[in-house]
């Protein structure tokens, strides 16, 4: 996966004006929010909630508080930063009435850019290689998904979305210090329980 593409100038008055818009109750302003940030949306919350169909629930949700809680929005930071974090607290909110605890599998589609098996080598072409490749991918996501939560999505933002460390410590409203050390704890508790296949 490819680090986030700064948006041009162009493109952040465009999401300005429909910021504006939606604050101003013009729905269009948030349908284009919605085109834009849904599927990103819904990765993050699916390897957060660790199920699809709860994902698929609380993106809605978010957009729905979203068109609630928008007149907030300030512009102090960037608008993708402040929309994650009202996400980030939405799932927390729902593993808090949920007490999800169950492990899904992420096989079933891929999440908003590369299937986490084609981001772990395979030495081999072979279907033999093949085969121990997507196994090996499996007890990852496997591994990944038992993470707490708090560790849990510092992973995801940084090796399945690529972000820098300042970019996640802003969307979790985090210092950069922080994210490290959990991102630390994190790979340590995944070198152990993957040590076998790493």
């Amino acid at each position: 996966m490819t680090a986030r593409r700064e948006s041009s100038p162009a493109e952040q008055a465009e999401e300005k004006a429909w910021i504006l818009a939606c604050q101003a109750g013009d729905l269009t302003g948030l349908e284009a929010l919605y085109t834009k940030y849904h599927r990103q949306l819904y990765a993050y919350l699916v390897a957060m909630l660790r199920s699809q169909h709860a994902a698929e629930d609380v993106t809605q949700d978010i957009f729905v508080k979203l068109h609630k809680q928008i007149g907030s929005y300030r512009f102090q930071s960037p608008f993708h930063h402040w929309l994650f974090r009202l996400a980030r607290n939405q799932a927390i909110d729902h593993l808090r009435r949920e007490k999800v605890r169950r492990t899904n599998s992420l096989d079933d589609e891929p999440l908003d850019g590369s299937p986490m098996r084609e981001r772990v080598p395979s030495k081999g072409r072979d279907a033999i290689g093949d085969l121990m490749a997507d196994e090996k991918a499996s007890h990852v996501r496997k591994a990944v998904q038992a993470l707490p939560p708090s560790f849990r999505e510092v992973v995801v933002l940084r090796e399945w979305e690529d972000l820098a460390y300042e970019d996640i410590a802003l969307r979790l409203d985090l210092s950069v210090g922080t994210v490290k050390s959990r991102l630390f704890r994190a790979r340590s508790l995944l070198e152990k329980q993957l040590k076998d296949w790493l």
